[in-house]
């Protein structure tokens, strides 16, 4: 099966607000908790941030090891940069369709736990963080930025070193920062409304 960035299910709940939207609140929040939370959402996201580190790491090496005078390294540097174009494109589509079903469902959420008081509600607000669809995110997110956080002090680190691999090193813990905000972002967004279901939080989340 092809992989779409919204499933049909979720996609009407995109351009509608909560009380305009077709079926019950329940339906929507489990379309949208089922689009957003796919595993293929992140497994093809941290494929594509992959490629996109490697086609960055090889183009910048054959750029500072054999420069643009050989027509091999045009040619395999052209390739390189079309296949992390097409990984980029892909990435931004991932945080784009991911941003709008994330606060879509967000917005459900709040709307179904503005009553919550019980015990349960309590429990469950404070473990939401250890559901699969949540904890892998925050994972990837978390490693993601503790690599681009070690790369970027490589590539600024008081050492000898060629500048086209301190570049290519830069640009990768750059890329891996931005990607792990993007997810954390996200992830923050939907813990947040899913919060509200427990008083405590609503009050300090002002609601």
């Amino acid at each position: 099966m092809a992989f779409r960035l919204v499933l049909d299910d979720s996609r009407p709940l995109l351009d509608h607000d909560v009380p305009s939207s077709p079926g019950p609140l329940s339906r929507q929040i489990a379309a949208l908790r089922a689009d957003y939370g796919r595993a293929s959402r992140l497994l093809l996201g941290t494929a594509a941030a992959l490629v996109l580190g490697i086609a960055i790491f090889v183009v910048c090496g054959l750029v500072g090891a054999i420069g643009l005078a050989s027509p091999f390294a045009v040619i395999a540097a052209l390739l390189f940069i079309a296949i992390g174009a097409g990984a980029s494109w892909l990435l931004i589509s991932l945080h784009r369709s991911g941003r709008r079903l994330s606060i879509a469902l967000a917005d459900r959420l709040t709307a179904a736990h503005e009553g919550g008081d019980s015990l349960g509600d309590v429990i469950l607000a404070r473990t939401f963080v250890f559901e699969p669809f949540v904890f892998w995110r925050i994972a990837a997110a978390s490693i993601a930025l503790l690599f681009g956080i070690m790369l970027g002090s490589m590539a600024f680190a008081p050492t000898e070193g060629d500048a086209a691999v301190r570049i290519a090193v830069g640009a990768i813990g750059v890329l891996l920062i931005v990607v792990g905000c993007g997810v954390f972002g996200g992830v923050f967004r939907v813990n947040r409304a899913h919060a509200r279901r427990d008083p405590v939080q609503r009050r300090i989340l002002g609601g």
